[in-house]
């Protein structure tokens, strides 16, 4: 036992320094946006919300979710349906016709990533993703496949959105995806992830296992944060509880921990862009007598057409519930100062969602960080009047105009129970760094490197 547990604490090291050796000098001939006012548009739910109904002119970015990788030939794997066919070929096209100044991306994600509340809690990786990651010659024809199908049909940038790199092998091909990727994009060409809520992805079956920090850092143009989906959800609870609280003192399981722990890991504030939810976390009471946070529940809440889940409501159908409950039960909301959050409860059902309110105090905190933006997932569940999307789009110039003196030091969380398994270092180069190669050999110099590092590992195991 003891021996294996060396063995994997040694390739988990020798992985994480290959990973973090890949990271290029960050790009300075581009301009990079100054700030992000974003959207996730699910394409699955183009019938809830056209997009027609969408004013362009409350974002910066829009992204198109998504496209996924063939679970067998690990592939990209373009729509059958012919109306997601139009819609890929017009999504650029019309938001842009309607506000110039936007610029949309290719959301690549994790298959099933439409399912809106599945975050860090629910999530459970995607085997077809981690193979297309781990082979070169597959990683290389994806990116191709990708940087093509994007421009030729209008959009500005690709995101990878992988949830989520389960093991320190995983983690160091995270590394080098983002960072060949970069070296093949053409010049003005946007490269972001959507990633974990925090630096360490909690509940992996190994320890250690860490982004990549200075090839997120080095390669992308920023990282989305997934600041959402942070609790278990129908079976897996037995209680009410916040699903994105801003701050959580008796866990890791906040936005606000988890935005730091990304600051902590060297990421740059100004590539950190923090994610808001516009769907409700809903459950079944067992005694609709007893409905605060932590009150017990007997199963998730009930379908709806919005999210097609059962524990899940999109904003505007939780909006709904409070007028369509009439005078047939009670209905009783409720802020959390704590926490930073906010809830109802209507007869037996209750829901965490994040309202004006919440999303207000959130982004005065990532103005006080400094983060690059925010991004709002997904468009389509907003309500008829854009109540979220207007509030934070007000909220944020604001926050912007009024934060001139920044400092993240006056809102991070006090120290949880439990401290944050420290990120593996990179040592100090000896000499200077060498330019990263602009052609198909930067993928075999990676694994020179990582085979460097391996070979190393092998070496100090049979000296032990």
């Amino acid at each position: 036992m003891a021996y294996t547990t060396l063995l994997y604490t040694v390739i988990s090291l020798s992985l994480s320094l290959a990973a973090s050796a890949l990271a290029p000098p960050p790009d300075t001939t581009l301009q990079a946006p100054t700030t992000v006012r974003a959207g996730y548009y699910f394409a699955a739910d183009a019938d809830l919300w056209p997009l027609s109904a969408l004013d362009a002119s409350l974002y910066t970015h829009l992204y198109y979710s998504s496209l996924s990788v063939h679970p067998t030939r690990h592939t990209l794997q373009l729509p059958a349906d012919l109306a997601q066919v139009r819609l890929l070929a017009n999504f650029s096209r019309e938001l842009k016709g309607r506000n110039p100044a936007l610029r949309t991306l290719l959301s690549l994600a994790t298959a099933g990533v439409e399912d809106a509340a599945a975050g860090a809690a629910t999530a459970s990786g995607d085997p077809a993703f981690a193979a297309m990651a781990a082979d070169p010659t597959s990683r290389a024809a994806f990116a191709d496949a990708a940087v093509r199908v994007a421009r030729e049909n209008g959009f500005d940038g690709i995101d990878v959105a992988w949830r989520f790199p389960a093991s320190a092998v995983e983690m160091a091909d995270f590394g080098f995806l983002v960072a060949e990727w970069r070296a093949a994009a053409p010049q003005g060409f946007l490269l972001t992830a959507t990633v974990y809520f925090s630096n360490h992805v909690f509940g992996a079956p190994f320890a250690g296992v860490d982004y990549p920090s200075e090839a997120v850092a080095g390669s992308l143009d920023w990282i989305n944060v997934m600041a959402f989906g942070l609790r278990p959800a129908g079976a897996a609870a037995n209680v009410t509880a916040f699903d994105a609280p801003l701050y959580d003192r008796a866990s890791h399981f906040s936005v606000s921990y988890g935005v730091v722990s990304w600051l902590d890991a060297g990421v740059p504030a100004g590539k950190v862009v923090m994610g808001l939810p516009l769907y409700g976390r809903s459950w079944f009471l067992c005694n609709k007598a007893n409905s605060g946070v932590g009150a017990p529940v007997v199963a998730a809440g009930p379908k709806q057409r919005g999210s097609n889940a059962t524990g899940a409501m999109s904003y505007a159908e939780v909006q709904a519930l409070t007028t369509t409950a009439g005078g047939r039960a009670p209905v009783m909301t409720s802020y959390d100062n704590g926490s930073v959050s906010s809830y109802l409860a209507v007869g037996d059902v209750w829901v965490a969602f994040d309202g004006a309110a919440v999303v207000a105090e959130k982004l005065g905190f990532a103005a006080r960080c400094g983060l690059l933006g925010y991004f709002l997932w997904p468009v389509n569940y907003d309500d008829a009047n854009l109540t979220v999307t207007r509030r934070a789009s007000e909220v944020w110039e604001q926050s912007k105009i009024s934060s001139d003196s920044r400092n993240v030091t006056g809102v991070r969380q006090g120290k949880a129970p439990f401290e944050l398994p420290p990120a593996l270092g990179s040592p100090s180069p000896a000499s200077e760094p060498v330019p990263v190669p602009r052609s198909a050999s930067f993928s075999r110099l990676c694994r020179k490197k990582l085979d460097a590092h391996l070979h190393m590992s092998v070496l100090i195991l049979l000296l032990y």
